[in-house]
């Protein structure tokens, strides 16, 4: 397995020759660190795992001088208690970690500490079951997915749609987009850029059903800044919600916010428009990526620190997509994801 990753830069991993830290990384560069499963970008640090071992690299210190880290990342240490983590979000004061026993944990960076969240899961009425947290997501909040289907804006049991059942969530800044089993989406959160899907610019408290997208069924839905993507079963893409650098992939630059879900379309280098057939969307702060169902990646929104893998010097943004040159060979690409101002591939 190799992963590469292009964007926004403070590891010190990546460096040029005189060792000074590259701010920017703007084509996909492979990770010059052995081993590793995964990788989560943050806003100054990334975390990579190694079998069961989580490592920083970035302008974290972790150690108990206030020297600057070595260029190697460095371990951190998990309570034993713990037992593995499955989930690790980089957030700018904590690291929020899923464990292997369904408990989340946080590690509180400035002050070097761990503390184990409290059980906030209520019991449900109609079921005897245990109920426990299979995916957390971290935006303005942290959110909680449970195997019952159910959402915690933690601590807090949002107010659940009758027999409706969530199946995946996504974050923005401040804005949450909800998955459900029958592929229908739901939001929730500040709406004043149009990220809710809803219309309106209006907050919406509870998840409410993006009526745009009524008769569609979703697979996949991402969220960040404040724009949100979903994938169809007929491998469609929508998008919505704030487009003031292209991240939407709509060309129009009269129009900044999309209060309701588009669909996208995609144009070859003639720019004329093509059947396109989306496998997978990934959403950054102000751009987006997709894989097609070819694995050919495409991408659209700021390049302002090469987020897109393509020269910074050649392309500031775009306001539709376009084909991205990874110098990747598309068989081997496994998997990608897309956060902050960075990007990842992942190949077999």
């Amino acid at each position: 397995m190799k992963i590469y990753y292009t964007g926004l830069n403070n590891s010190e991993l990546f460096c040029d020759e005189e060792g000074s830290v590259k701010q920017v990384i703007d084509k996909f560069t492979i990770v010059p660190f052995t081993g590793i499963d995964d990788l989560e970008i943050g806003w100054n640090y990334i975390l990579l795992w190694r079998d069961k071992e989580l490592f920083i690299s970035g302008k974290i210190n972790l150690n108990e001088s206030t020297e600057v880290t070595d260029k190697i990342p460095v371990l951190l240490k998990l309570p034993e208690e713990m037992e593995g983590c499955v989930q690790a979000i980089p957030g700018k004061e904590t690291i929020t970690i899923l464990s292997v026993k369904h408990e989340i944990w946080q590690y509180k960076v400035f002050d070097k500490m761990w503390k184990q969240v409290s059980n906030f899961i209520q019991a449900a009425d109609d079921n005897s079951d245990q109920e426990y947290t299979v995916k957390i997501f971290q935006g303005g909040c942290t959110v909680a997915l449970t195997n019952f289907g159910r959402v915690y804006n933690i601590p807090i049991l949002v107010d659940m749609p009758k027999r409706v059942k969530f199946t995946d969530v996504a974050c923005g800044f401040d804005h949450t987009i909800i998955l459900a089993e029958n592929g229908e989406v739901y939001s929730m959160g500040m709406g004043s850029r149009g990220q809710l899907g809803h219309g309106d610019l209006e907050d919406c408290d509870n998840p409410t059903i993006i009526e745009a997208l009524a008769g569609l069924k979703v697979v996949q839905i991402s969220a960040a800044g404040w724009h949100s993507a979903v994938v169809t079963d007929q491998g469609d893409l929508y998008t919505w919600g704030w487009n003031t650098e292209g991240q939407m992939g709509i060309s129009d630059e009269g129009t900044k916010v999309y209060a309701t879900p588009k669909p996208v379309d995609f144009m070859d280098t003639d720019g004329r428009a093509f059947d396109a057939s989306v496998k997978k969307a990934q959403c950054g702060n102000a751009f987006t990526i997709c894989m097609m169902d070819d694995n050919s990646m495409w991408g659209c929104g700021s390049n302002k620190y090469g987020q897109l893998g393509m020269s910074r010097d050649a392309l500031t943004n775009s306001r539709t997509f376009l084909k991205l040159n990874t110098a990747i060979d598309e068989k081997e690409i496994k998997n990608f994801k897309c956060r902050e101002w960075g990007a990842i591939i992942i190949t077999d």
